[in-house]
């Protein structure tokens, strides 16, 4: 693998993109699956899915079977979707989020409290009248995930080794400054399913450039002209328009509340990041917007996408149908996207695409994130190989 990926040329990425095949390989696949997705910080879901004591949220990323769980102290926590006997998943992965009062495994009823400690064990000992002792109990609850929480994103590190989180998102955290992310209130989650490559799903967002033409309903192309690159760490990118609301069609019909203490700079201006590998990140004056893209396999892709007010005044009842109309826009422009992405896989995925050609000043942010992917793979793949 590291040979292949040795092969490609850096100048052709900065021209062309990444070659074709890395959309379709499964090698790659297999490869990003194990380096980036288990041994970095990848965004898994929205901390108010779970917004209750009892919520239990299964999700499926890279291969990875997890539960995002709201405990009865009000504790979030995340753990294996994988039962401490024989690995069945404790939650359906394909059932939402549920509620309850303890996780049970469908196959042998091992039973385990929110916390992950295990609860009971039918017949541990080979009769009904003996219950599993304390000390067997002990060393089997579920297997914990290091996670943190931001801006309402749960972040996962399924290795436990990345850096600290902190040091991994001061560089955005710096440039937010002015921002309160704790005051942001989620209107609306939802998944999607698209048959195509997570990395084309990222390039996507990072494309300004398609958006007057996919999404006319949302802007002309004189709002996207004056689009700075953001190039903030090796692991967070993006784009900033200066006067993009201004410049845009409006989403609700009445201005919706905007951030607290927003200085007037500030007031018209959007952007929106990635954080590498999977974490898509828009922040408007008014409303904040998350993607978490969660591959399922080389060609196939699950997102969930939630929209926040973020202000308390804009949970009052008179902005009832302009929240609803704010989350439609942004669901139906995400509904285009997806749409238009299948369609890309086959293409992006042959021979032809290689004879590409990046447009230096739209395709900036883009290109970027494709060589960060480069090289965070021949890293992570010489390391493998050097062990």
């Amino acid at each position: 693998m590291i040979n292949e990926i040795q092969s490609i040329d850096i100048d052709k990425v900065k021209k062309s993109g990444l070659p074709a095949w890395v959309f379709r390989d499964r090698d790659i696949y297999e490869s990003e699956r194990k380096s980036l997705y288990r041994e970095g910080w990848v965004s898994i879901a929205s901390a108010q899915q779970v917004n209750r004591s009892g919520d239990i949220l299964p999700v499926h990323i890279a291969g990875n079977p997890l539960i995002v769980v709201r405990g009865k102290d009000n504790e979030i926590r995340v753990f294996h979707n994988v039962c401490r006997h024989k690995s069945a998943p404790l939650v359906d992965i394909d059932g939402g989020c549920i509620r309850a009062s303890m996780l049970v495994c469908p196959y042998h009823k091992w039973s385990y409290k929110l916390d992950g400690q295990l609860l009971a064990a039918p017949c541990y000992y080979g009769n009904q009248e003996t219950p599993i002792s304390d000390d067997d109990k002990a060393g089997l609850g579920l297997v914990p995930v290091r996670f943190e929480i931001w801006w309402d994103t749960v972040f996962v590190n399924i290795s436990g080794d990345a850096e600290d989180f902190d040091k991994f998102i001061k560089p955005l955290d710096d440039y937010l400054h002015g921002y309160d992310g704790n005051a942001i209130e989620l209107v609306s989650a939802t998944d999607y399913k698209g048959n195509a490559n997570w990395k084309l799903m990222v390039d996507n967002f990072l494309d300004g450039y398609h958006v007057p033409f996919v999404h006319s309903q949302a802007c002309k192309i004189e709002s996207m002209l004056d689009q700075e690159s953001l190039l903030l760490s090796d692991n967070i990118v993006g784009i900033r328009l200066a006067h993009g609301t201004a410049n845009k069609l409006p989403k609700t019909s009445k201005p919706m509340p905007h951030f607290s203490g927003l200085n007037e700079r500030l007031a018209n201006t959007q952007q929106w990041f990635c954080l590498f590998p999977n974490t898509l990140f828009f922040v408007d004056p008014c409303w904040v917007q998350t993607i978490v893209i969660k591959p399922q396999s080389v060609s196939c892709s699950t997102e969930t996408l939630s929209v926040y007010t973020v202000h308390p005044d804009a949970a009052h009842e008179d902005l009832e149908e302009d929240r609803f109309s704010l989350q439609q826009v942004l669901n139906g422009v995400n509904q285009q996207d997806v749409e238009l992405l299948e369609k890309l896989q086959i293409n992006r995925s042959s021979e032809a695409a290689d004879s590409g050609n990046l447009v230096p000043v739209w395709d900036e942010v883009g290109s970027t994130f494709q060589q960060l992917w480069l090289k965070k793979m021949l890293e992570k793949n010489s390391t493998i190989n050097a062990n």
